[in-house]
């Protein structure tokens, strides 16, 4: 064990040295290739069951990401600028306003890599991002017959659960307003920045508020809503000041190691840290995890619940969900259902900006409170759609659509605070282990599974 984890480290060592060395990219993919299989050897053995309690009890247990710390070493050459520098979007997403891989993109940064050493090159709201009126890259007809124009604007671009689609539009929208070609996308939310500020010291802000693990959702997701009531630049300046106090505390190294790794785990695991690479033979290894945030056409039986905020209000942020899978064997299918309920505390002394009813539709003797949304049930691939139902019969039993050799069932729903609403849908069920990807809003979705598929 002890000559394995030696192993390890002496490969790592080697391959940052060749990284800072700008050494032929050959000979730095190949030391990141034997880099990620020790790893990944050394990650298996000490999830042994003999090991496993130690490994635990010495806060070492990375084996639920063990597939997307391989990915990660494997694509790192490019990521990290060996062959020439690389520079990436991170979009912040506000996941009080919900889309497909989480929630709009709020804030951003530019950031470049150029043989690990990291620069941040600028950073800023959505207010000076310019959109379009049309997508600026070809889609396929599925895409645009479902989502329509809509992903031109930035806040809508991740409107698919399917991350590349949304990374490649932005890439177009920001080459579109600047000229310059990104070489990837890195997509985080508040839920994240917590995760990470569990390994570093409070961020002090110059309005005397201190950012902290427990407080910084809140703070950027609710409270500053309510600060900036009646000055949103102000509002969302102070989610760019936050993040480029994580920035300083990141590039200054100010953090601890054991933390940050646990606090990128938890991101994993949760779908909250998502990468895109422009470069196809990198991006196959990005792909094959979580971290690619790929809606996948292969033959299996996963399936989603995805909330998609169309009165572009922030309410997601009170928005609960559960969701129950049941298999049955007997006729090969899975029933999913979902309960979305709007916190009751939502219709109390929340901020216009918050109760934003933006769709054209909105009912005139709306309460405060009451969010508009649709619900996007996904099936596995190929599979057919058996039924799909809702528990409010006045409403529309819900359409059928297609992504990615996905069925979907689509609902469409109008809660007030303290409602709620049963959707279920019926799919043929696919091959191998039943699975659920969740999608990262605010509040922890409550899945159950049983049938035994």
């Amino acid at each position: 064990m002890g000559a394995s984890a030696f192993t390890v480290y002496s490969q790592a060592k080697s391959y940052l040295h060749s990284v800072k060395a700008g050494d032929p990219i050959s000979d730095v993919d190949a030391k990141a290739i034997n880099l990620a299989e020790s790893t990944k050897t050394l990650i298996n053995r000490l999830n042994l069951p003999w090991v496993a309690p130690f490994t635990k009890l010495a806060g070492v247990n990375f084996s639920p990401i063990q597939p997307e710390i391989t990915a990660a070493i494997k694509a790192s050459p490019y990521l990290l600028g060996v062959e020439k520098p690389r520079s990436f979007l991170i979009a912040f997403q506000n996941s009080a306003e919900a889309r497909g891989t989480g929630g709009i993109l709020g804030a951003f940064a530019i950031v470049k890599f150029d043989k690990g050493a990291m620069t941040v090159v600028k950073t800023g709201s959505n207010a000076i991002l310019q959109s379009l009126e049309e997508i600026p890259i070809k889609m396929p007809k599925e895409y645009t017959d479902l989502y329509r124009s809509d992903p031109a604007i930035w806040q809508n671009s991740n409107i698919s659960p399917h991350f590349p689609y949304g990374a490649n539009i932005w890439q177009a929208l920001w080459k579109n307003q600047t000229g310059e070609q990104l070489d990837g996308v890195i997509a985080i939310d508040p839920t994240t920045i917590s995760h990470i500020l569990n390994s570093t010291k409070p961020i002090a802000m110059k309005n005397g508020v201190t950012i902290t693990a427990d407080n910084v959702v809140q703070l950027t997701l609710k409270d500053a809503y309510k600060t900036y009531e009646k000055d949103n630049d102000a509002r969302k300046q102070f989610l760019v000041d936050i993040m480029n106090n994580v920035f300083t505390q990141f590039t200054t190294q100010g953090f601890s190691k054991i933390s940050m790794a646990h606090g990128i785990k938890d991101s994993i695991r949760e779908n909250r840290i998502l990468i895109y690479s422009n470069s196809d033979s990198y991006e196959t290894y990005l792909a094959k995890t979580r971290l690619g945030g790929y809606l996948h056409e292969e033959p299996n039986n996963e399936y989603r619940v995805v909330i998609q905020n169309i009165d572009a209000s922030k309410m997601d942020y009170y928005l609960q969900k559960k969701v129950s899978l049941t298999c049955d064997k007997s006729s090969a299918s899975v029933n999913i259902t979902t309960t979305n309920t709007v916190d009751a505390t939502a219709a109390h002394d929340l901020p216009a900006y918050v109760l934003t009813r933006a769709d054209k539709t909105a009912p005139k003797n709306k309460i405060s409170g009451q969010h508009r949304f649709k619900i996007f049930i996904y099936g596995p691939t190929n599979s057919q759609v058996i039924s799909g139902t809702r528990s409010n019969n006045a409403g529309a039993p819900g359409g059928v659509a297609t992504e990615r050799s996905r069925k979907i069932v689509v609902f469409d729903t109008d809660l007030q605070p303290g409602q709620s609403e049963n959707f279920t849908a019926t799919f043929t069920k696919g091959p191998g282990k039943l699975t659920f990807i969740d999608q990262p809003l605010v509040i922890t979705t409550d899945i159950k599974v049983s049938g035994g598929c």
